[in-house]
């Protein structure tokens, strides 16, 4: 994109690449994203097509018509907007003391998922039942201890949608808030808590350049200690990781806020973003045991005095 950039600022009219081997096999695995359009918010970058020159990729079996002379190519464009709806589902708890029940602890997940798509073996239906099923339930559970029992600092509960798009409903959240960002003193994420080895998980803003809040993390590691005692990787949450997760959960709009922020996960799979990821595939003890941590992360930070306090030096990579 850059390097198209100073083409058309040297005067080049268009931009033609050529795909090498390795470019092509990049462009067939993920090239079937841009079949499906380009999502925001409304307003959002994303929405904006500027008038510029064409860039168009060939692949690599066109180099030889391409360096032909005389050789046109002529296409047509025509850009569509559809506007789609999504909601926020919320909820609240009030906490029981006086001086910290207008502080919150926000426990979210995505109620989203990929619905009808290309179908693989003949199924066509993306059921999502770790992504993310598993965090919607673990987050109701959550929900339903809190009744039971509340905090001393209130619980606010996000059911976001479509983070599937671009993390588009936290994203609104975080800049429409129903309580004031200074007032959310937590953010606790459930992304994908019920496959691969039991005893093994992750938390996604444990390390630098990701961790907003070492009080957060001490918290948290400290519950997993006290509750589920799992192994926890630390690879997912890299600054060099090539999944980049820590940015495409929903986390990241709170973390961006300096609000502290946490994503409870057990990392990706095999069946991720298939028609494979259904219920019968669910290791529902780990994903009780994800839920009683997180809980119990929560239930630590809505009863001691003192909020996590936030690291004053925290600046993402990106």
């Amino acid at each position: 994109r850059d390097r198209s950039a100073e083409l058309f600022k040297a005067g080049a009219v268009a931009v033609a690449w050529v795909g090498d081997t390795r470019a092509q096999a990049v462009f067939e695995h993920w090239g079937h994203t841009y079949e499906r359009g380009r999502y925001d918010l409304p307003g959002g970058p994303n929405l904006k097509v500027p008038a510029s020159a064409p860039i168009i990729w060939l692949p690599a079996s066109a180099l030889s018509w391409a360096q032909q002379p005389g050789q046109q190519l002529v296409a047509s464009l025509q850009v569509e907007t559809f506007k789609y709806p999504s909601v926020n589902v919320l909820a609240t708890i009030p906490g029981t003391d006086a001086q910290l029940k207008s502080q919150y602890v926000l426990f979210g997940t995505h109620q989203d998922h990929d619905g009808v798509r290309e179908a693989v073996a003949g199924d066509s239906i993306y059921n999502g039942a770790d992504d993310n099923a598993t965090g919607c339930s673990a987050v109701l559970a959550i929900m339903r201890a809190f009744k039971q029992k509340p905090g001393r600092r209130s619980a606010l509960f996000a059911f976001q949608g479509a983070e599937e798009r671009g993390l588009l409903g936290s994203r609104y959240y975080s800049a429409h808030p129903i309580v004031g960002e200074k007032n959310i003193v937590a953010v606790l994420n459930a992304e994908m808590m019920g496959r691969n080895a039991p005893d093994s998980a992750s938390l996604l803003g444990r390390q630098r350049p990701h961790r907003n809040s070492l009080d957060l993390v001490t918290t948290a590691l400290a519950a997993n200690q006290r509750g589920p005692q799992f192994k926890l990787d630390t690879l997912w949450d890299r600054a060099d990781h090539p999944e980049g997760w820590f940015f495409r959960s929903d986390n990241l709009p709170y973390a961006r806020l300096g609000i502290p922020a946490l994503s409870y996960t057990t990392v990706l799979h095999p069946d991720y973003h298939t028609p494979r990821d259904e219920r019968e595939r669910i290791n529902y003890p780990k994903l009780t045991k994800m839920t009683l941590w997180m809980y119990l992360t929560g239930w630590a930070v809505a009863n001691r005095t003192e909020q996590p306090a936030r690291d004053k030096d925290f600046k993402l990579e990106r």
